[in-house]
């Protein structure tokens, strides 16, 4: 209630009260104050307690009224203090900012944790937001933390960077990150893809509905060709190299390092395919069939051909008879 109609509904009441009690009893009543005798109609002795609580009432609701207005004007000036003290954390100055409440006493310390340059201690008595602060500093520290109390969607940052965290401590992650994607439309896909096909099995890789690429057919390759615990079929690897666009010269670096790998009639066997699928890789295939000394093969290939059309491998034929063996990487380099 304001207290101005505060002030009319007592002295309404106080009127009623006094003429009521007038109306019973109309005559005077004497007593003794301080040896000094007072008379006055019962009426009035009524109702002068009623105007002092009334007054002490008023009194009551004014420091009341006093109180509340310094209280809100203090954080009227708190709020022009934070805004200044923001801008000083968030630029990295030094900062005397005082507060005159408690209002803005979390938000202050959680100012100086957002600050980009953050190396101030945090003093918050609040355990909830303390405890959000100690997670975050986990995972921007690559610590995996358990966000379900939170309940985050799957596009907050916080979930992502944590999703990450989760991919640099452990691979094997992006198979689950990727499992229900078709296409890589995201970061966080786009890096657990990359991940997988640096460290991941070719059996996990062909598990996704995603399209290999060229780019990721020539790595996937190259890893077979660099790591000795990375497995893949023939098949699989036939496959690969069918989607990547290949030179000539390519070819046959390529036929020189499968040669480390796989085993001479299986590889000759393969190249067999690939010059069928692809022209530019006759010259590889001939190769091969040079370095595991199926002469006859090569002879025969290259009789049914125009003269000069493979001229080093008949350079390498003629100096062979000639009782000369060279290596066919001499004309590979």
């Amino acid at each position: 209630m304001k207290l101005k109609q505060f002030i009319i509904y007592s002295l309404i009441y106080i009127g009623l009260v006094g003429v009521l009690v007038f109306v019973q009893n109309g005559t005077s009543y004497t007593t003794s104050i301080l040896n000094m005798e007072l008379t006055l109609p019962v009426a009035l002795w009524f109702i002068i307690p009623l105007i002092l609580f009334a007054i002490f009432s008023v009194l009551h609701i004014l420091l009341n009224e006093l109180s509340i207005f310094m209280e809100r004007k203090a954080v009227r000036d708190d709020a022009g203090i934070y805004k200044e003290y923001a801008k000083e954390i968030l630029l990295g100055t030094e900062t005397d900012k005082s507060f005159k409440t408690d209002t803005f006493k979390i938000s202050n310390e959680v100012t100086k944790f957002l600050s980009p340059w953050h190396d101030n201690p945090v003093d918050i008595e609040d355990k909830e937001i303390v405890e959000i602060i100690d997670m975050l500093k986990k995972i921007n520290n690559k610590e995996v933390v358990d966000l379900k109390k939170y309940k985050l969607d799957n596009s907050n940052p916080i979930f992502i960077k944590n999703e990450f965290n989760k991919l640099e401590s452990d691979n094997s992650y992006a198979l689950e990150i990727l499992k229900n994607k078709k296409e890589l439309d995201d970061d966080l896909s786009k890096k657990a893809y990359e991940i997988l096909l640096n460290s991941g099995t070719y059996e996990d890789i062909k598990k996704l509905d995603i399209e290999i690429s060229q780019d990721d057919a020539k790595l996937i390759v190259n890893r077979y060709i660099n790591k000795d615990n990375f497995i893949l079929s023939s098949d699989d690897l036939y496959s690969l190299i069918e989607e990547i666009e290949i030179s000539k010269k390519e070819y046959v670096k390529l036929a020189m390092d499968l040669n480390k790998k796989i085993e001479p009639d299986i590889l000759v066997a393969m190249f067999n395919r690939l010059k069928n699928y692809d022209e530019k890789a006759m010259d590889a295939y001939l190769y091969l069939l040079y370095e595991f000394g199926m002469i006859d093969e090569l002879k025969e290939i290259i009789t049914y051909k125009d003269e000069g059309e493979y001229e080093k491998f008949e350079i390498l034929l003629f100096l062979r008879e000639a009782g000369k063996q060279i290596p066919a990487s001499y004309f590979f380099r």
